[in-house]
């Protein structure tokens, strides 16, 4: 009896444990359909996310991201970030992977957008896929930088950089119509359109900082033409389509050229190219890539140009007659626009076409007699010129993109030197110097401004701009006694007090190289020098030659 007992009992718990192991697998069974199924538009896209482990991705197949494969630039770039990052790619990055963020930084900037943006694409591929453009679907039909489904376009299309950046960039401004991604947090902007399962919605955020810092260093060391205009005067470079710096000073018997020998590199020797003499220059790239430089005299006014993208220069072709200082810049669409002054006020020629032909000389409607002239690009791509006078300063400003000009307006008192630089979130930043040292105005709208500020510094001084590659704004100022600069402590943010850079001189300029660093240029009445950034934050020891000395400016 108590065998039979035992056997009930046995045959009762094998039929529950029975009916049990069926419900499990059925529950598990239709749980692994419905994790098989399709997703629609409107389910989670997670992506590679759930499975990342480490910063260096996971064993599947990638695409390359630039068909011409990385380049030199790319590894030089990556070596120079990875000591300054903080995220998961700290120490992995490499020229693949900056070649993947290069391609989409491209394709933000094509788009007209802003650095801003850019760094918002690039953390979300850092989570997504370590920046890997992977080719094999891991999760459901995602594939690409940004692990995109099949809903988002074809295989083909998904894996291309260019198409994927922006559908991203589509959804994003659906998502957040009327640029108002530009007043959120990068990770909560990424995660909105990306939708991963909610307890992932934090990694981008957490991978923000460093997007930005990658986006800026991409973003400033662009190869091709500039957005915003290189600053004018005795000494310039600007920035050939291969990434290569060249530089040109205004001597006394006519301009000399020099260019660096290779991407981020050494100088080549000072090269005399003709021209007016005692020149104020100005350089500007055409929408194809090709330099174009400018040279102003008291008597005439004359260019040249490069006849291929980083290649050789046409010989020197009239633009106008004399007058006192010059600028130019790029409209929104490419075209190239030049402003001069004289004894009369500003005036402005422009290109007809992209890399075309030239409109005749046209007055700007006054503007100050023998101004010192600096452009540059609103956020929305509007130009804006400052004209400072030994009495006066004005202001002009086109009234839409690629149109017609407002009428001059009042900025200030007169003053010494300008320029002018744009804040990482697109502000505008003007500089100008008088007896009493450095002051500064900044927009605090796309259409209003600050009033004048005092930074000290040095008295009666030529200034110059450039922008760190995380996007602060740097400041340099030179008189005859010394070089000194400033720089902003964060993106967007107030500035650092005035240290000593160097001894004086008569004029100074500042660019990037390719990868981003600044490169700054002195000039004086024994030659051009330069110092530059060794990283991100340090720099030479001290003024040096280019090459050989170049030509005395006073």
């Amino acid at each position: 009896m108590a065998g039979n007992g035992l056997c009930r009992v046995l045959t009762r718990l094998a039929f529950v444990a029975g009916i049990w192991a069926l419900v499990v697998g059925m529950t598990a069974s239709a749980a692994l359909a419905q994790r098989g199924s399709v997703p629609g538009p409107d389910d989670e896209r997670w992506g590679v996310t759930r499975y990342f482990s480490g910063p260096q991705g996971l064993a599947i197949p990638t695409e390359p991201c630039d068909p011409a494969g990385p380049s030199a630039t790319d590894g030089i770039m990556a070596a120079q970030l990875n000591p300054q990052l903080n995220g998961k790619m700290a120490g992995y990055l490499d020229a693949y992977k900056m070649s993947c963020a290069r391609m989409v930084t491209q394709a933000v900037k094509e788009r007209g957008l802003n650095p801003r943006a850019a760094a918002i694409a690039i953390a979300t591929i850092i989570v997504e896929t370590s920046m890997n453009n992977y080719s094999q679907a891991v999760d459901h039909t995602s594939l690409g930088l940004f692990q995109q489904q099949d809903w988002w376009g074809s295989r083909e299309q998904r894996l291309n950089p260019a198409y994927a950046t922006n559908a991203f960039l589509n959804a994003m401004e659906q998502q957040f119509p009327g640029g108002s991604w530009n007043n959120e947090e990068i990770g909560e902007v990424c995660w909105r359109v990306q939708r991963p399962r909610e307890d992932l919605n934090y990694l981008y955020g957490v991978q923000a900082g460093d997007a930005v810092l990658i986006a800026n260093a991409l973003w400033s060391g662009m190869s091709g033409g500039s957005k915003h205009p290189y600053a004018p005067g005795r000494v310039v470079s600007g920035k050939s389509a291969d990434g290569r710096l060249e530089a040109f000073a205004a001597g006394a018997d006519g301009v000399y050229h020099a260019w660096q020998t290779e991407v981020n590199g050494n100088w080549s020797p000072w090269r005399f190219e003709g021209g007016p003499r005692n020149a104020q220059l100005a350089v500007a790239a055409n929408a194809d890539g090709r330099l174009e430089l400018f040279a102003l005299s008291d008597s005439t006014f004359d260019h040249m140009w490069q006849t291929a993208p980083s290649a050789g220069w046409s010989t020197w072709a009239n633009f106008g007659t004399g007058g006192y200082r010059l600028a130019a810049g790029n409209n929104a669409d490419g075209r190239i626009e030049v402003f001069a002054s004289n004894a009369d006020g500003v005036f402005h020629r422009w290109q007809t076409s992209p890399s075309g032909g030239w409109a005749n000389w046209d007055g700007t409607g006054g503007g100050p007699a023998n101004a010192r002239l600096a452009m540059e690009n609103a956020p929305d791509g509007r130009l804006e010129v400052f004209a400072l006078s030994d009495a006066t300063f004005g202001h002009l400003y086109q009234a839409g993109v690629n149109g017609g000009w407002s009428a001059w307006e009042d900025f200030g008192g007169g003053g010494q030197g300008l320029a002018v630089s744009y804040n990482q979130d697109g502000r505008l930043e003007v500089f100008a110097s008088n007896t009493d040292g450095v002051f500064h105005r900044w927009q605090t709208s796309p259409a209003s401004w600050s009033a004048w500020a005092g930074t000290g510094g040095v008295s009666n001084a030529e200034l110059a701009t450039a922008r760190s590659v995380d996007g602060r704004v740097e400041v340099f100022a030179i008189n005859a006694n010394t070089a000194s600069h400033a720089w902003q402590t964060g993106p967007n943010a107030a500035y650092s007090p005035w240290e000593t850079f160097g001894t004086g001189g008569t004029g100074i300029s500042a660019g990037n190289n390719a990868d981003g660093r600044v490169e700054v240029f002195g000039t004086s009445h024994l030659g051009v020098y330069h110092r530059w950034q060794t990283g991100f934050a340090t720099w030479s020891d001290q003024w040096t030659w280019l090459n050989d000395s170049g030509p005395p400016i006073g």
